[in-house]
């Protein structure tokens, strides 16, 4: 009997570890991916930020922050003057993209808008430095200056970086991509202290050992790279394209289009196109596509031309969810060098 109570302890030890484990703000740096996130060893960096305080709290942290890996740091903020997400990128020459579809509700009616905020320190080739960004850029989540009283929203986010604007990709090494999720819910604000209260959950992943997304400026750079094909461990290979044709006179039309060759027919992708802003009805497209038998795909998805994808692939019972980002300009034939493809996805 007493040798079964001391196995019941060490059970309970145990027990309370893994809890503890499961629980924490960061994830092991390296790991094996469980059931919903495919299978097979990944370097997925998962870090949690939580910023929470109330008014009658006699020490209150306003602001919390997490490493965007290879990038920069991303900060929550929420003060009483002033509730955000704040990305400051530690090399101001490279141009680095903050992509958001965000969620709330405004006049009791479900909204989304896509925003995009972006830190560079050449907006043209022959700035001298003084026509870029600082080094932040942010989104606000107040609705009004004078903060509402009370708000609940979230956002789905990619963070991502290339040489600088308007410079060529090819040859350069990209960052990693970093998936981000925000949750927001304040209240009390057009009252007294002591009757407020915060809180601001943030989720941040990044693949070390993948970077998916097609970056390219100018048609000269477009045909040194506009494609991608990136081994998914458990799910097969995802194939990105963003052609330079435009379809116009003399020019050939252009695929951009993201696509999952699956290791298994059984396999099927539910899709989330947000464009735009308004309406959450008029804004949000979904669709559920199962595999075309002839191609042995899931897509070819077309890429917005100025929006975001969530993406969740299914093959053998395991989703993955992906969020791309997607800017394409392929219009101007009088000037080819401003045309540009810029898309990055990452997982959710």
């Amino acid at each position: 009997m007493t040798r079964l109570r001391a196995l019941a302890g060490v059970l309970a030890v145990l027990v309370v570890a893994a809890a503890v484990g499961v629980c924490g703000t960061t994830a092991p740096a390296s790991y094996a991916a469980g059931p919903g996130r495919g299978t097979g060893a990944e370097d997925l960096r998962v870090q949690r930020v939580t910023v929470a305080w109330n008014g009658t709290a006699r020490k209150k942290v306003f602001t919390r922050t997490a490493v965007v890996p290879g990038i920069g740091t991303l900060t929550l903020v929420c003060r009483p003057d002033a509730t955000l997400v704040r990305l400051r990128a530690n090399d101001r020459s490279a141009e680095t993209q903050m992509w958001m579809a965000k969620h709330e509700t405004k006049n009791d009616r479900a909204v989304v808008a896509v925003k995009t905020a972006r830190v560079y320190r050449y907006a043209t080739a022959a700035d001298d430095g003084r026509g870029g960004t600082g080094a932040y850029a942010g989104e606000g989540l107040n609705q009004r200056a004078s903060i509402e009283n009370y708000s609940s929203g979230h956002l789905d986010g990619v963070i991502s970086q290339r040489p600088g604007r308007h410079r060529p990709a090819d040859g350069v090494s990209p960052k990693p991509v970093t998936s981000f999720e925000v949750n927001w819910w304040w209240t009390g604000f057009e009252h007294p202290m002591s009757w407020r209260s915060c809180r601001i959950d943030a989720v941040l992943r990044t693949r070390l050992d993948q970077r998916i997304g097609v970056s390219w400026h100018g048609a000269a750079d477009a045909a040194r790279g506009s494609s991608q094909v990136t081994s998914v461990p458990g799910l097969g290979d995802l194939h990105l394209r963003c052609d330079a044709g435009s379809g116009g006179p003399g020019e050939p039309d252009g695929e951009r289009s993201i696509a999952l060759v699956p290791r298994s027919p059984d396999a099927h992708v539910h899709v989330e196109q947000v464009q735009g802003e308004g309406l959450v009805e008029d804004h949000v497209e979904e669709l559920d596509l199962p595999l075309d038998p002839e191609t042995g795909m899931l897509g070819p998805l077309p890429l917005p031309r100025n929006g975001m994808l969530r993406l969740f692939f299914t093959v053998d019972g395991v989703q993955r969810g992906y969020v791309v980002s997607s800017y394409v300009v392929v219009n101007d034939e009088v000037r080819p060098e401003l045309n540009v493809c810029e898309v990055a996805a990452a997982q959710l």
